[in-house]
């Protein structure tokens, strides 16, 4: 009964923390996102169901990096808070070994390793097929979403669409340019004040009504251009050459099944080919998934150590952003040198999980051991004396 009541009291601890962290690094993360997805309602009409669709099959890519961000900062906020107010001595004292601290922790750990190698195997690869449906079919639906104002447009072949601007919600554009080399004998720039944008979907045509312009003719063996002036000019493009190729391309690695992936990988050794980019992301996906073991053990331990000093929640945050940084600062590093072929992809990817998770035992034993460490001695008397002199400029000013 005694170690299900401290089972309960400590996940009580961290699960707020965690929730809290879990929403601000997926805001943080998604933020840029979102304001694109802000834009296209704006200046696209794009209903907010379907950027509500798209925000969702968004989410997956992000969730399988900050769900385990999150627990670590909860782990670091949660037990901390129990640090500072002695409680955790206060365990110590009636018998409460790290282990059986790291125990409900643990037990929290197992599920967001399973929730992050669900993420990983299964939902991320399908939201981003899905992901790609959907914008295929915003740009079949509203093609204006394709075009850019102010930009050189060179989606289509052999084709350039100057817009000055255009007007939301995105049918209609004014200051048109096109410039139309589809024909070898000749070259076409067409001019117009006004153009109304449009798809057939019978035909599968991309449609631009021109209004009062002019198209100057230049043949290629010819000196000179030839000009005819109109009232109205319609302009039709093939739909398929901006979002068939789209359509048609081969799914990444990032966005197949781990049982395709594996497949690709087997016809490409087969034939001698190399498969580093499918490679590395199988092990991306199964070294993701030890992450919340790895910052399980650590964060313990890193609230367990003996300090010298009572620790903040801004102590806590700071904790944390270093480690991430440390962790992803080495999973960068692991795949850079296994996409260049330095490294295997097994080491390439296994790298952070070997190098942190080797600090954390080290860590841990420490705690075990309540062998104090150093460095984090003197962290803690700088960060303190940073605190008081924060507070003393602000009773200063």
């Amino acid at each position: 009964m005694k170690r299900k009541t401290l089972a309960r009291y400590i996940i009580s601890e961290i699960l707020p923390p965690f929730f809290v962290g879990l929403l601000a690094f997926t805001f943080v993360l998604l933020i840029a996102r979102i304001l694109k997805l802000i834009e296209l309602v704006v200046t696209r009409g794009v209903p907010l169901l379907q950027i509500g669709k798209l925000l969702s099959l968004i989410l997956p890519t992000f969730l399988e990096l900050t769900v385990p961000m999150a627990f670590l900062l909860a782990i670091l906020l949660g037990l901390g808070r129990l640090s500072n107010d002695h409680e955790i001595l206060a365990l110590k004292a009636s018998g409460i070994s790290p282990i059986q601290i790291l125990g409900p922790i643990a037990t929290i750990a197992v599920i967001i390793a399973a929730i992050t190698l669900s993420l990983t195997m299964f939902a991320r690869p399908a939201a981003n097929q899905a992901l790609k449906k959907e914008l295929y079919n915003i740009a079949r639906s509203r093609i204006g979403t394709a075009l850019k104002e102010k930009v050189f447009n060179d989606d289509f072949p052999k084709i350039l669409i100057y817009l000055e601007e255009i007007i939301p919600p995105g049918n209609t554009a004014q200051g048109v340019l096109i410039v139309d080399k589809r024909d070898a004998a000749k070259d076409d720039i067409i001019l117009g004040k006004v153009a109304l944008i449009s798809t057939d979907e019978q035909t599968n045509t991309l449609g631009l009504r021109l209004f009062d312009g002019s198209i100057y003719e230049r043949e290629k063996k010819r000196p000179g251009f030839s000009q005819t002036r109109f009232n109205i000019y319609d302009f039709k493009l093939d739909l398929d050459e901006l979002i068939g190729p789209v359509k048609k391309k081969d799914s990444g690695p990032k966005d197949v099944s781990v049982k395709h992936l594996i497949n690709v990988i087997n016809e490409k050794e087969s034939r001698g080919a190399t498969a580093i980019p499918e490679r590395m992301e199988l092990q991306q996906r199964f070294s993701f998934a030890f992450v919340p073991f790895i910052f399980c053990l650590l964060g313990v331990s890193l609230t367990l150590l003996p300090r010298s000093a009572r620790g903040s929640r801004s102590w806590g945050f700071a904790l944390c952003l270093f480690w991430l940084v440390t962790y992803y600062g080495l999973l960068s590093l692991g795949k850079a040198l296994g996409d260049k072929g330095i490294l295997q992809p097994v080491p390439a990817l296994w790298l952070p999980n070997l190098i942190v998770g080797a600090i954390a035992v080290h860590l841990f034993t420490r705690a075990v051991r309540e062998s104090p460490l150093l460095l984090l001695a003197k962290l803690d008397t700088a960060f303190a004396w940073a605190g008081k002199n924060v507070n003393r400029f602000k009773r200063a000013h």
